[in-house]
């Protein structure tokens, strides 16, 4: 169990998590690249996105394009929306997983999450279960970018 641990310890995820939360700066009200950030990490956005995932691949499992699309975008927006209005972002900026997010993901791994949900869509419409898990992958790698930085 210690060297899980020492792994653990040594690995470039846990750096990233464990930084100091001093080291990041203040949220920049007036910079909305900022909010838009951070605010992919608010508990209610990612409860959103993922469940709008599920709903959209199943929904474009079954056929019905027109469902699977709005189950995909609309709950995300609307969410967004209300996080972006009326949430202060600043405490989870400053939270560790505000500091990884704003130093390893990039607008490339913005764009390869969601080229993976694409790779899912089209996996469920076509019925390709394996090729979904790919997608899943996909958005997981570009998640967990920070624990491959050297």
């Amino acid at each position: 169990m210690k060297e899980i641990g020492k792994r653990l310890e040594a690995s470039h995820l846990y750096s990233a998590w464990a930084t100091p939360i001093t080291a990041a700066a203040p949220l920049n009200s007036d910079e909305p690249s900022d909010r838009i950030l951070v605010h992919q990490i608010h508990p209610a956005k990612l409860a959103t996105d993922a469940c709008a995932a599920v709903l959209s691949l199943y929904f474009l499992w079954q056929g019905d394009l027109s469902l699977g699309v709005v189950a995909a975008l609309v709950p995300p927006l609307i969410v967004s929306g209300l996080v972006l209005r009326f949430v202060d972002l600043e405490a989870l900026k400053q939270s560790a997983i505000g500091v990884y997010v704003q130093r390893h993901m990039t607008p490339a791994m913005q764009l390869l999450r969601v080229g993976g949900f694409l790779i899912m869509a089209v996996s469920a419409w076509m019925h390709a279960p394996l090729a979904i898990l790919a997608g899943l992958a996909v958005v997981a790698s570009a998640w967990l970018k920070g624990a491959t930085v050297t």
